[in-house]
C-alpha cells in the first residue's frame, strides 16, 4: 500500500495490524497527528484520504487490521473536532456500521469503542446518522459476548444523553445555510377525517422522528428479551422529550408493543411493558383534558362575547331611545319659542342645536370607548387562551382498531395469545379492555363508526369468559359493556337538548357532552349508518352464541336500542324478521326467555303490526315445536306462552292467539294447541286475572261478547276445551248444546282422557263459582243438565264416581228441592247444524247467538271427525291401538264394548240364521 497515491505508509499499516493493542494505539495516535497537520493546512483531500485508506483496511484487512483501522478512525475523529468532523463524518460511521456485523467479537468490541468516540466528539452531528446508530445498537444488546454487550451498553448511554439533549433544537453545520419549510402535523380530508403525516418535524434538524419510526417497527417485532428490554427504555426516552411528540405515532408501534407480553417473556419485560403503557395512556388522558379544556374555555369566551353582544345591542337601542325623546323634546321646544315671536333670535336657536347635537355625541363616543375596551379584553383572552399540548393529534379510532384485534376471537393476535399461558391471556384482556375504557371516556365519537364491531366483540368475549369461568375478566367486560350502553344513551340525549336553551353554567350536562364532541351530527351519523348496523350485528350474535350470558346481553341490547330509538329501530333493514329470536328459546335458559319475551313485548306495546306477525310467528314456531310430543318441548311451549301473557296483557295475547289459529289448516295442531292454551288458562297463576274477567262476562255488553265469540271459535277445535271455556264463562245452556252435540258422534279416546281432567278441575278453587251455583238450580239449570251430560259420556271409573258423588250430595241437602233437575225444553234447531224453521224467528238475540255458536261447533267439529277418517284409513292399525288405550285406562268401559260388540256379532249370526 506504499505509493506516491497512499498517505498511510507499509509501516503504519503494518503496525495498524499489529497484534499488540498498545501498539495499536500508538499507531492510531500517529494517524491523529497526521490528521491535525492536514486540518491545520486544510487539506481536506489528505483527511479524505486517511479516511478512505483506514476504510480499505476495514473491509480487506485481518481481524486485527480491522481493529486498528477502526480505532484509528476514532482517532481521526478526535483530531477533526466537533466542528470539522461534521464535513467528514459520513466517510467515518460508514466503515465502523459494517465492522459491527463482523463474526470476531474483537472487533465488535472496538467498533463499540470507536463509535463511542465518534459520538463523544460529533455530538449533534450523530444524529443524522441516528438510525443507523439505532439498529446497530438493537444488534448488539443481543449479542452473545457479554464484553461486546457491556460496550454496547455504554454507546447507548451516550447517544440516550445526546438525543436528550440534541434532538430536538440541532441543526447541523451542514444544513446552517438552508432555509426554513413551514410544514404541518396532519391534513383533514374531505369526510373531516385527520390524517397523519410522518414528517411533523423541520427537516433541518438533525434527528426526526417521522424518519426514526420505519426503523423502530423493522426492530420492534422481536421476540428476544435484551431487544424488547432495549426498546422499551428508548421508547420511555422519546416519550419524556416533550417536543418530540412520540403519542402522535403510538398507532404505528402499539400493536408489537402489546406482543412483548407474549412470546414466553420474563416477568421483568412484562412489567416494564405494562409500565410503559401506562405512561402513554395516562399521556393519553392528560392530553385529552387540555383538549377538554381549551374547548371549555373557547366555549367560555364565546358565550362572553355573545353577552357582551347582546349587551351592546341593548345600550345602542337604548340611545336610540334616548336620541328620539331628546329630539321630540327639542321639536316641542322650537314650538313653543317660535309661537312668542321675535323673541328668541338666531344666535339663541343656533346654540340650541349644538346643545341638542353634542349630547349624542358624548354618547356614541362613550359606547365606543366600551366597545375598544371589549375588544382589547377579547384580545387578552385570545392571547392567553392556548395550552400546551391541546394541538397534540391522536389517532384514536386507529388505537381503537387495533386494540379490538387483541380482542377479536378470530384474529391474529388471539390465535397467537391462545398459545401463551392463561395468565399472560387475561393480562393483555385486562389491558385492552382498560385502554378502551379509557378511550371511550375521553373520546366516544371515536367509537361511532365500529359501535357495532365494538358491540360485537364484547358479546363474543362475554361468551367465552363465561365458557371459561374467568369471572374477573367478565366483570371487566361487563363493566366495558355498561360504558358503551351509556355512552349509547348519552347520545341520544343529545337531542333532548336544544340550542337556544342550552344551561350557561359549564358544569351542565349539555356543556359536557359538548366538549366531549358529543353533538347532532354524531346522533345523525349514527342513526343513518349504524343503527342499523348495530341491531343486525346483535341479533346475529344472539343466534349464533349458545352461551347464556351472551344471548342475555344481546338482548339487553335490543331492549335499549329500541327504547332509544322506537321511531327509527324499523325503518332501518326493516326485511330483517326479528321473530327469528324464537328460534332458540328451545334451548335457552328461562332467563333468556324472559329476556327475549320482554324485548318483543316492549315492541309489541307500540307497534301492532309488530305484535300481529309475532303471533304469527309465535304459532308457527309452536307448530314445530309442540309436534315432538316431547315433555320438553310442551313445558318451554307452555312457558313461553304463559310468561308472555306475564309482560303483556293476557287477553291481548288470547286474543291474538284465536286470530292467528284461524287460518291453520292442520287439525292435530289445532287441537294440541287449543289444549295447550285452555290448560294454561285453567291452571296458571299468571292468568288469574284474565279467569276472573271470564267468569264476569256479560253478554249484553258487545265487548265482552267479542272477547268470548273470538275464543270459542279457535276453542271449538277442541270439544273438550269448548266445554271448559262454557263451564269458565257460565254459558251453561252453550255447554249442553255442545254435549249434545256430542252424542252424535264417536266419543274417543282422547275426549274421554280430557273430560277426566275437567271433571278433576272442577274440584279445584277454580270452579269454585261453578259450584256454588249448583246450589241454585233454578237459576242455573243447564248447568245440572250439563254435568249430567258429562257424567252420562263418562264410563264407570274413579272420575265417574267424582262427579256422581258432587251431585248426589246435593239430593241430600234440606233446602233444595226434591227434584234437583228442572224440566227445560232444549233448543228446537239441530244441532248438527240443520236448517232453523220459521217458528224460530221470535227466538230472542241470546238464543240466535247460541245457535249460531254452536253452528260454528259443530262445523269445526265435522272437519275434526274428516280428519281424524282419513288419517285412520292411512293408519290400519289405528282404532286397534285407541282400543287397547281405552281399556287400559277405563277398564270397565273397555269391558261394555267388548260385551257389546260379542252381543252385535250374536245378533248378526241369528239374523243370518
Amino acid at each position: 500500500m506504499s505509493g506516491d497515491n497512499h498517505i498511510l505508509d507499509a509501516s503504519i499499516i503494518k503496525d495498524l495490524s499489529n497484534h499488540i493493542y498498545e501498539k495499536r494505539k500508538a499507531t492510531a495516535f500517529q494517524i491523529e497527528s497526521l490528521t491535525k497537520h492536514a486540518l491545520s493546512d486544510n487539506d481536506s483531500q489528505t483527511i479524505y484520504k486517511i479516511i478512505g485508506e483506514l476504510t480499505e483496511l476495514t473491509v480487506s484487512g485481518s481481524n486485527t487490521g480491522k481493529m486498528g483501522a477502526i480505532t484509528a478512525l476514532g482517532s481521526v475523529s478526535v483530531a477533526l473536532g466537533s466542528f470539522a468532523i461534521a464535513y467528514f463524518l459520513e466517510e467515518i460511521v460508514k466503515p465502523i456500521f459494517v465492522t459491527f456485523r463482523d463474526t470476531d467479537a474483537r472487533v465488535r468490541y472496538y467498533a463499540c469503542e470507536s463509535l463511542y468516540n465518534i459520538s463523544k466528539i460529533a455530538r449533534g452531528e450523530i444524529l443524522l446518522y441516528f438510525n443507523e446508530v439505532f439498529d446497530v445498537l438493537c444488534i448488539l444488546v443481543t449479542d452473545t459476548e457479554s464484553s461486546v454487550k457491556n460496550a454496547a451498553d455504554i454507546l447507548d448511554r451516550l447517544v440516550k444523553d445526546v438525543v436528550s439533549a440534541k434532538s430536538t433544537n440541532y441543526v447541523s453545520i451542514l444544513h446552517h445555510q438552508e432555509t426554513p419549510n413551514e410544514i404541518q402535523s396532519h391534513l383533514v380530508d374531505a369526510n373531516g377525517d385527520a390524517i397523519q403525516i410522518n414528517n411533523i418535524q423541520d427537516p433541518q434538524k438533525a434527528f426526526s422522528l417521522p424518519k426514526f419510526i420505519p426503523t423502530l417497527l423493522e426492530r420492534i417485532h422481536t421476540i428476544d428479551p435484551f431487544a424488547k428490554k432495549f426498546l422499551i427504555s428508548w421508547l420511555e426516552l422519546f416519550d419524556a422529550i416533550p417536543s418530540l411528540e412520540l403519542i402522535t405515532f403510538l398507532p404505528n408501534f402499539l400493536k408489537p408493543l402489546i406482543t412483548f407480553l407474549m412470546n414466553n417473556a420474563p416477568s421483568d419485560v412484562r412489567l416494564e411493558t405494562e409500565n410503559l403503557m401506562n405512561i402513554f395512556l395516562k399521556e393519553i388522558i392528560s392530553i385529552s383534558k387540555v383538549k377538554i379544556e381549551a374547548k371549555r374555555k373557547q366555549l367560555l369566551k364565546d358565550k362572553h362575547r355573545q353577552l357582551k353582544e347582546q349587551q351592546r345591542k341593548t345600550d345602542q337601542e337604548s340611545t336610540k331611545h334616548n336620541e328620539g325623546s331628546l329630539e321630540k323634546d327639542v321639536k316641542n321646544l322650537n314650538l313653543e319659542s317660535s309661537g312668542e315671536g321675535n323673541e328668541v333670535d338666531d344666535k339663541t336657536s343656533i346654540k340650541s342645536t349644538d346643545t341638542t347635537i353634542m349630547r349624542p355625541q358624548k354618547q356614541n363616543n362613550a359606547v365606543d370607548d366600551n366597545n375598544s375596551a371589549t375588544d382589547s379584553f377579547e384580545d387578552d383572552e385570545d392571547e392567553g387562551l392556548y395550552l400546551s399540548g391541546q394541538d397534540i393529534f391522536i389517532d384514536f379510532p386507529s388505537i381503537i382498531s387495533i386494540l379490538f384485534e387483541f380482542l377479536r376471537p378470530n384474529s391474529l393476535e388471539a390465535t397467537e395469545m391462545s398459545r401463551e399461558s392463561h395468565d399472560i391471556y387475561l393480562e393483555i384482556q385486562f389491558i385492552v379492555l382498560k385502554w378502551l375504557q379509557e378511550i371511550l371516556l375521553i373520546s366516544p365519537t371515536s367509537f361511532i363508526k365500529c359501535f357495532p364491531d365494538c358491540i360485537s366483540i364484547v358479546i363474543k368475549n362475554l361468551a367465552i369468559s363465561d365458557s371459561r369461568k374467568d369471572y374477573e375478566l367478565r366483570a371487566q367486560l361487563l363493566g366495558f359493556n355498561n360504558s358503551l350502553q351509556s355512552f349509547l344513551v348519552s347520545v341520544t340525549r343529545i337531542i333532548e337538548f336544544n340550542s337556544e336553551d342550552e344551561d350557561t353554567e359549564v358544569d351542565s350536562e349539555y356543556t359536557k357532552n359538548i366538549l366531549l364532541g358529543l353533538n347532532r351530527d354524531v346522533y345523525d351519523e349514527f342513526l343513518e349508518f349504524q343503527l342499523g348496523k348495530t341491531k343486525n350485528t346483535i341479533i346475529q350474535e344472539c343466534l349464533t352464541s349458545n352461551n347464556e350470558l351472551a344471548r342475555i346481553t344481546s338482548l339487553d341490547w335490543l331492549t335499549l336500542l329500541y327504547s332509544k330509538y322506537k321511531q327509527h329501530f324499523f325503518d332501518v333493514n326493516s326485511q330483517l324478521d326479528l321473530t327469528v329470536l324464537l328460534r332458540f328459546t328451545s334451548t335457552a335458559s328461562n332467563e333468556v326467555v324472559l329476556k327475549l319475551l320482554h324485548f318483543l313485548s316492549k315492541m309489541s306495546e307500540s307497534n301492532e303490526s309488530f305484535f300481529k306477525e309475532f303471533i304469527k310467528k309465535l304459532v308457527a314456531y309452536f307448530k314445530t315445536e309442540l309436534m315432538d310430543k316431547t315433555m320438553t318441548s310442551n313445558n318451554r311451549g307452555e312457558f313461553v306462552i304463559r310468561k308472555l301473557c306475564f309482560v303483556l296483557s293476557s287477553e291481548k295475547i288470547y286474543k291474538a292467539f284465536s286470530e292467528a289459529l284461524t287460518n291453520e289448516e292442520d287439525m292435530n295442531f289445532l287441537k294440541v294447541m287449543i289444549d295447550t292454551l285452555n290448560r294454561i288458562l285453567l291452571t296458571t297463576h299468571e292468568l288469574a286475572h284474565f279467569r276472573k274477567k271470564l267468569k264476569n262476562l256479560d253478554p249484553a255488553k258487545p265487548d265482552d261478547l267479542s272477547l268470548f265469540s273470538t275464543l270459542f271459535q279457535s276453542w271449538s277445535h277442541s270439544a273438550s276445551s269448548a266445554l271448559s271455556l262454557c263451564l269458565l264463562t257460565s254459558n251453561y245452556e252453550l255447554a249442553f248444546l255442545i254435549i249434545q252435540n256430542l252424542s252424535e258422534t264417536e266419543v274417543d279416546f282422547e275426549l274421554l282422557t280430557q273430560l277426566d281432567i275437567l271433571i278433576q278441575l272442577l274440584e279445584s278453587p277454580i270452579f269454585l263459582k261453578l259450584r256454588l251455583q249448583l246450589l241454585e238450580p233454578e237459576k242455573n239449570p243447564y248447568l245440572y243438565k250439563s254435568l249430567f251430560g258429562i257424567l252420562m259420556i263418562l264410563p264407570q271409573s274413579s272420575t265417574y264416581n267424582t262427579l256422581k258423588n258432587r251431585l248426589s250430595a246435593l239430593k241430600s241437602m234440606p233446602t233444595l228441592p226434591s227434584t234437583i233437575v228442572p224440566t227445560v225444553s232444549s233448543p228446537t234447531p239441530s244441532v248438527s247444524g240443520s236448517t232453523v224453521n220459521s217458528s224460530n224467528a221470535a227466538f230472542s238475540l241470546k238464543r240466535k247467538r247460541l245457535i249460531e255458536m254452536i253452528d260454528i261447533f259443530a262445523k269445526v267439529q265435522d272437519k275434526h271427525h274428516q280428519f281424524t277418517i282419513e288419517s285412520s284409513m292411512k293408519q290400519p292399525q289405528y282404532k286397534e291401538s285407541i282400543q287397547d288405550q281405552r281399556s287400559e285406562l277405563y277398564p270397565s268401559y273397555g269391558a261394555s264394548i267388548s260385551e257389546f260388540n260379542d252381543a252385535s256379532s250374536k245378533t248378526t249370526a241369528n239374523r243370518r240364521v
